[in-house]
């Protein structure tokens, strides 16, 4: 087998050349066992391993692939190896060791078919001339040059940012601060143009003291970039609070009694994004703190916020517009149940309808009719009721009021009724005395009754016109 063969085999076995060993004119019965004794006996091949064997169809035997752990190359190897007396002895054979520069050109030209190129395509790389590498430099540079240069496609077409002037009270069409420098710093980072770009459109949406906040620090560092106009404007007009307080007002901020939990997580979501400007906190960690926060100040009677402590171990933390997207789902399911059982209750009330309610107050205003009259006509009665009494009232020994008017006393009650008659409690409805005098209890289903009957007989008692 010549060294063509044996380099291929090995690249197919994908062993490297320096450990590969192949035995020649090895017999068909000869195991594996009596081999790896045999290559054993060799102490600078060390551990050998068997790698593949193949067939010699013109001498009917087998080569044998060994792999080695030493090189070959560095090392004096026998032309033989067997077992003497026993197996043996096979032709040894290697393939000679490589310059560095035959493996740098057997790699490139490897390279080279993997590409599809030869070694004409790349001349003028390998041998150029002083001008053409001039050019080619100067080419690659103008290209980067145009790149920085060249503007985004929406250059002309942009939205303006807000515009903010820092003044107090906020002035119409103007935004606060932090509105503003939440809308900015995001623009900032998705805008795809150079920074000077950026300054431009950071000082046009500015005026009054905020524009002179950058006007200031440009004159002092006429190499600021629209990172440094930022942290100029926070000091500026930004919150003092340091973002260890930022972070306790975090974890101090609850939901109040009748809000959703979609507003209150838009509210922490935006003292969250304070502490992230402040630089007190990295964007990794903002799921983990609002998740925590959210299982820690929402009301426990929220039933979703309740859901949430149930099942927010069980998974990652999720990013602010899935936390939303799903709350906001359970908020506009629980609003339609509410609203299903709303109108379904509201169906089976029944409605009065408008002859009913004409019935009814026809009614009422005969029945006002009717108390009038009976009022006017009581009112006759007491006052002919009161003249009789003061011409028939005759002397006599006083008795405490609870023991002569008593209700189961009969006699003293047919006593008054002979003396006065017609006249009855207002109160109780008994005969023989009056209001002021009764300590009984209160019967006015009895006294209507009464007043009735005297509206029908009026003017046949004794002592009348």
């Amino acid at each position: 087998m010549d060294a063509v063969e044996i380099e291929a085999w090995c690249k197919r076995k994908q062993l490297a050349h320096e450990n590969a060993l192949v035995l020649s004119n090895i017999a068909p019965d000869v195991t594996d066992d009596v081999l790896l004794r045999a290559l054993g006996q060799v102490k600078n091949l060390g551990r050998s391993k068997i790698v593949d064997r193949c067939v010699d169809t013109a001498t009917k035997t087998q080569f044998l692939l060994i792999q080695t752990s030493t090189d070959l190359t560095t090392q004096s190897l026998p032309d033989c190896v067997g077992l003497p007396g026993e197996a043996g002895p096979w032709p040894v054979q290697i393939l000679p060791g490589s310059r560095p520069e035959e493996v740098f050109k057997d790699k490139l030209l490897s390279f080279l078919e993997q590409e599809g190129k030869t070694v004409a395509d790349i001349q003028g790389f390998v041998n150029p001339s002083p001008l053409d590498l001039n050019t080619a430099l100067i080419n690659a540079l103008s290209s980067i040059v145009d790149k920085c240069n060249t503007s985004p496609v929406d250059t002309h077409s942009y939205r303006k940012l807000r515009t903010f002037s820092g003044v107090k009270p906020i002035p119409s069409g103007e935004e606060e601060y932090d509105a503003w420098a939440e809308q900015t710093m995001h623009l900032l980072e998705e805008w795809q143009c150079s920074d000077a770009v950026k300054k431009q459109r950071i000082v046009e949406s500015l005026k009054g003291p905020a524009a002179d906040i950058v006007r200031f620090l440009k004159t002092q560092n006429p190499a600021a970039a629209s990172h440094d106009y930022m942290q100029a404007l926070e000091v500026a007009f930004g919150t003092t609070e340091s973002t260890s307080d930022l972070l306790v007002r975090f974890r101090h901020t609850f939901q109040n009694d009748g809000e959703r939990l979609s507003s209150y997580l838009l509210r922490l979501d935006k003292l969250l994004h304070c502490v992230f400007r402040k630089g007190g906190i990295k964007v990794s960690e903002m799921d983990q703190l609002r998740i925590d926060q959210v299982v820690r100040g929402a009301l426990p009677s929220d039933m979703i916020a309740l859901r949430i402590r149930m099942t927010h171990k069980l998974r990652a933390p999720p990013t602010f517009s899935e936390l939303l997207k799903e709350v906001r789902e359970e908020e506009d399911a629980l609003q339609s149940r509410h609203d299903f059982k709303s109108t379904v209750l509201s169906s089976t009330v029944s409605v009065p309808r408008p002859n009913d309610d004409a019935k009814e107050n026809s009614e009422v205003e005969q029945l006002r009719k009717e108390i009038s009259v009976m009022k006017a006509e009581m009112v006759n009665l007491k006052a002919t009721a009161v003249g009789t009494q003061s011409d028939t009232y005759e002397p006599q020994a006083e008795i405490p009021a609870r023991a002569r008017f008593r209700r189961n006393d009969q006699s003293q009650k047919s006593r008054y009724d002979e003396d006065k008659p017609g006249i009855f409690c207002y109160k109780c409805g008994e005969d023989g005395h009056y209001k002021r005098e009764c300590d009984g209890e209160e019967n006015l289903k009895r006294v209507n009754n009464r007043l009735i009957k005297l509206a029908k007989k009026s003017g046949n008692y004794r002592g009348t016109q």
